[in-house]
């Protein structure tokens, strides 16, 4: 027995002596554990919690909290974020399909397409969006790189709703807004023609178009 506990702490004594640090001394340690499956995210300039989160088809709040971050929740280049299990944390569900949401057009207009979870309904300038249901404005801008002017609106049961590409906002950051109210305008901000890209999320998972049950 003490010949076996001398052997790991010479073990051990070698892994740390061989490390500068105890981060990377944890990292070494990870590396031993048997089918580790750590995955991280490396912070790039300009990226928010939100962008990432949209990147990756991940929870923000998961992502906060697997990474046990605190308010304002700040980040910053090349900062990692433990990504793996995201998924896995315990996240109110429900049925996607039991739901009903306004539609975010207000009017019977089809799709024109869908793209990579978006549903995208190409409209003229100005045609007014509404949040199909209530909620905190969470953002209001052009705070993400390739959306345009986004509005994004959180809802309860770990909901949110995303309004891409518009032109004039109705809405701030930290608004609490009313089902069919209207948050913005259709436009074409860092698009090549008047559209909406929208889309809706449960626990940071896009909603397939088929299961989201709009009404008027």
């Amino acid at each position: 027995m003490i010949k076996h506990f001398k052997n790991y702490l010479i073990f051990f004594i070698f892994v740390i002596s061989s490390c500068s640090s105890l981060n990377s001394f944890k990292e070494t340690y990870q590396n031993f554990l048997p089918n580790s499956q750590t995955y991280f995210y490396v912070v790039q300039p300009g990226d928010s919690l939100w962008s990432i989160a949209l990147k990756l088809n991940i929870d923000q709040k998961a992502l906060i909290t697997r990474n046990n971050l605190s308010k304002p929740y700040v980040i910053y280049p090349k900062q990692k974020l433990l990504i793996s299990e995201v998924d896995n944390l315990d996240l109110s569900l429900e049925s996607n399909s039991s739901k009903q949401w306004h539609h975010p057009l207000n009017e019977d207009f089809q799709s024109s397409n869908i793209d990579d979870g978006w549903i995208v309904f190409k409209q003229p300038r100005g045609t007014p969006i509404f949040s199909i249901e209530s909620g905190k404005v969470e953002v209001a801008g052009p705070d993400i790189p390739g959306y345009g002017n986004l509005v994004m609106i959180s809802h309860s049961n770990n909901y949110l709703s995303i309004y891409a590409h518009c032109d004039k906002l109705f809405v701030e950051q930290g608004d609490e807004v009313d089902r069919g109210s209207i948050v913005a305008q259709l436009g074409s901000t860092e698009s090549l023609l008047p559209l909406l890209k929208f889309q809706l999320r449960k626990d940071g998972i896009p909603v397939e178009s088929d299961k989201i049950n709009f009404i008027f």
